[in-house]
């Protein structure tokens, strides 16, 4: 094993051998699957980094670009994903019912191509609402001087603004807006399995990895057992 390689590197490529194996053996070019019994690699549980509300504060007064910094608030009150947001388009948008729906379409598809809904708060709905009176005639929620966003074009603004703001050291990313998200809701008490959905996780023990933040919400509860002890 290369010790330089990262274990989730080394699963994905193990998983992409073995899938195809697998296609080999259902076309009966091969007796059986030589990786069928290999283990993937444990990962070791890590903390995501999300902005500190005072960072994300910081980071929005220096952005001058105006559609990135609407992308950059939608993500982080929304936690959806960057592919997610740049494919977003306006028939994807119930504002009467202030509900956005995650969904693939010909060009864009959905993680596990699985889709979900999610509630708008306010302050998403009023950036909707400002953007919809500007845009009458765009396809895209988000664009760039009419035109839809390329993919990564948010992801390298937004790493230059951060080293530019918060210090070349600092590894807060596009993704690190999710986990803000999810990491706000959690130190606010929301139950993880609330979380869970709003994220579109299919398991909670993904989600689990905010829970950690929870630990100091939990003081009230743990104070509700009450029993005499003499």
């Amino acid at each position: 094993m290369n010790d330089k390689m990262a274990p989730t590197t080394i699963n994905r490529d193990l998983q992409a051998l073995k899938a195809a194996m697998y296609t080999a053996l259902r076309w009966k070019l091969i007796d059986q699957n030589p990786f069928a019994g290999v283990r993937f690699v444990q990962v070791p549980d890590a903390i995501p980094l999300f902005f500190t509300k005072g960072d994300f504060q910081k980071l929005l007064r220096a952005i001058t670009e105006e559609w990135l910094k609407e992308i950059i608030i939608f993500a982080t009150l929304t936690g959806m994903r960057r592919g997610e947001i740049i494919n977003l388009r306006w028939k994807d948008i119930d504002l009467n019912k202030k509900l956005i729906f995650i969904q693939s379409s010909p060009t864009f598809k959905t993680k596990q191509g699985k889709r979900r809904v999610i509630p708008m708060n306010d302050a998403v709905y009023a950036l909707l609402c400002r953007k919809r009176e500007r845009l009458q005639n765009e396809e895209y929620i988000f664009v760039k001087r009419g035109r839809r966003i390329n993919d990564d074009h948010p992801s390298k603004m937004l790493k230059w603004y951060v080293a530019q703001t918060l210090g070349k050291e600092c590894k807060l990313h596009f993704h690190s807006l999710r986990h803000t998200f999810a990491s706000w809701l959690v130190q606010d008490g929301v139950n993880i399995y609330e979380v869970q959905k709003l994220l579109g996780h299919s398991s909670v023990k993904v989600t689990e990895i905010y829970s950690h933040l929870a630990a100091s919400e939990l003081h009230n509860t743990v104070h509700r057992i009450k029993i005499p002890l003499n």
